[in-house]
């Protein structure tokens, strides 16, 4: 009797695990500048509150960095001053790289992220995205890309960065989100209400957001080998 309550309890507990590896939270992939193209892919996206969206940085130098849709070449916390908003700092990768730097923010609500490459010239040729954007109306992901290829190149704050070399990035204050990303050396932080940050590591080239381990089978492994010690 004693051992059947054992066997239970480990096959209970497996369940268990495995109820909750199920319910992990789900991360949306974003390739950025793949294939050395001006994109973010996917560039419009539905996210719901409590998800993760994690930007994948292919070789050449880009960037994520939060805009507003009237403006949506200039960082937010130029046009507004109280929000620091969503920031990766450039993000230099090589075409001999076997590792990619990544950078991840989650989504607190459903309010629209509006976003684009800070690269000089690169946000006028339509890298943009938009996170849970408007399917109808005045402000759709439509309108804001179109918006934004008929920006100037002096309407963007930011300025040029070279493909060479590390990078890193900080931040602090409210506004509609930051994140922490990772290439060499790189942080930032902020409390946020639309989106806020969270570290990463580098990912490979190849590299999925899947868990490396089932836990479950982990902790049925384990169970089952105490009782055989025990017995």
């Amino acid at each position: 009797m004693h051992l059947f309550n054992l066997i239970w309890s480990s096959l209970f507990l497996a369940a268990a695990v495995q109820a909750q590896t199920a319910g992990q939270v789900k991360v949306h992939v974003v390739e950025v500048g793949k294939n050395g193209s001006l994109t973010f892919s996917p560039d419009n996206l539905k996210v719901n509150p409590g998800e993760m969206v994690q930007f994948q940085f292919w070789p050449k130098n880009h960037s994520v960095v939060q805009s507003t849709f009237d403006n949506p070449c200039t960082p937010i916390d130029a046009v507004q001053p109280n929000m620091t908003g969503i920031k990766s700092g450039f993000m230099p990768v090589s075409a001999s790289a076997t590792t990619i730097p990544v950078f991840t923010i989650m989504v607190n609500n459903t309010q629209p992220l509006w976003m684009h490459c800070s690269q000089t010239g690169h946000c006028q040729k339509g890298m943009v995205m938009a996170i849970n954007a408007p399917t109808s109306g005045n402000k759709t992901f439509s309108a804001f890309k179109d918006l934004a290829m008929k920006q100037s190149s002096t309407s963007t704050s930011s300025t040029t960065s070279s493909t060479s070399g590390g990078n890193s990035t900080s931040g602090s204050g409210a506004g509609a989100g930051a994140g922490t990303g990772t290439s060499g050396s790189s942080s930032s932080s902020s409390s946020s209400s639309a989106a806020s940050g969270s570290s990463s590591t580098p990912a490979t080239v190849s590299a999925s957001a899947k868990p490396a381990v089932n836990a479950a089978i982990l902790m049925v492994l384990f169970v089952f080998g105490f009782i055989f010690v025990a017995l």
